[in-house]
This record gives C-alpha cells, sequence and structure tokens, in this order.
C-alpha cells in the first residue's frame, strides 16, 4: 500500500484487499465474543460480513462486498498504519 498524504489509499493488489476484508472478520467475531455490539456494527456490518460470497478455492467474491464495508475494511487497515497519537501533557496545554 502506498503512503499518500491526502487521505486513506485504496489497496494495490487482491491480496491487501482480501487482507482489510479479513481484518473486518476478526474484528467482528472479537465484538461477537466480548459482546460488545453496537447498532451500526449489528444493524450494518454484520449482514454484510453475512452475504459475503467465496469461490470454492476461498478467494473472496468481490462482487458481493458491499461499498460501505470495503471502505470500512480498508479504513481499519489504514488506522493500524497511522503513527500513535501524541498526547498533551497539563502543562503544555496551559502554556499555549
Amino acid at each position: 500500500m502506498k503512503n499518500n498524504k491526502y487521505g486513506m489509499p485504496p489497496p494495490s493488489s487482491r491480496a491487501e484487499f482480501e487482507h482489510n476484508i479479513s481484518l473486518s472478520f476478526e474484528d467482528a467475531l472479537r465484538k461477537l465474543s466480548s459482546k460488545q455490539l453496537d447498532p451500526f456494527f449489528v444493524q450494518r456490518t454484520l449482514p454484510q460480513l453475512k452475504s459475503i460470497e467465496f469461490f470454492p478455492n476461498g478467494r473472496i467474491n468481490f462482487n458481493s462486498v458491499d461499498e460501505s464495508l470495503r471502505l470500512q475494511a480498508n479504513m481499519q487497515h489504514w488506522m493500524e498504519l497511522m503513527p500513535p497519537p501524541e498526547l498533551i501533557k497539563k502543562e503544555d496545554s496551559e502554556k499555549e
């Protein structure tokens, strides 16, 4: 994936795209096992993950991936690549 100073870059290969979708699957399994179900996840993400179709060789059928799921998966991967935020100390904020 190329670094882009203007925002989230799209995946550059099929393998990257499938990796991003797998991140969404892992996140869904984590939320379901910990019972942390937010309304957006239940109404939007979970049905989209259930509707993904696979080819006999195990690859994802791209036509079955919804646009919002694609964006969410790409954003999840992009956020993992971002550096951690710098915490502002109380003394620093009072000086400004």
